[in-house]
């Protein structure tokens, strides 16, 4: 998970040079394995497992406790708080 960060302002995820590209925001900070994020226009919510060139592994868990593991893009997420 290499240098993969968040947007403490509007939560956004992505891989970012010290300011946010979506709202100009100085304050980034790290994102850890098993945070919990949310696929942004979709009900999807998980937990990030691995990340690798712009691609995020999720354990989403759906519907009966079913564990799942997807694969979306950094920019289609946002974290949970």
């Amino acid at each position: 998970m290499n240098n993969l960060n968040y947007c403490v302002e509007c939560r956004r995820i992505s891989y970012f040079n010290g300011t946010c590209s979506y709202c100009q925001s100085n304050d980034i900070k790290d994102i850890d394995k098993k945070a919990p994020v949310n696929v942004i226009g979709t009900k999807i919510k998980g937990r990030v497992m691995n990340a690798k060139d712009g691609m995020v592994d999720i354990l989403c868990t759906g519907e009966g406790n079913i564990k799942s593991i997807r694969q979306f893009e950094a920019e289609n997420l946002r974290k949970i708080l």
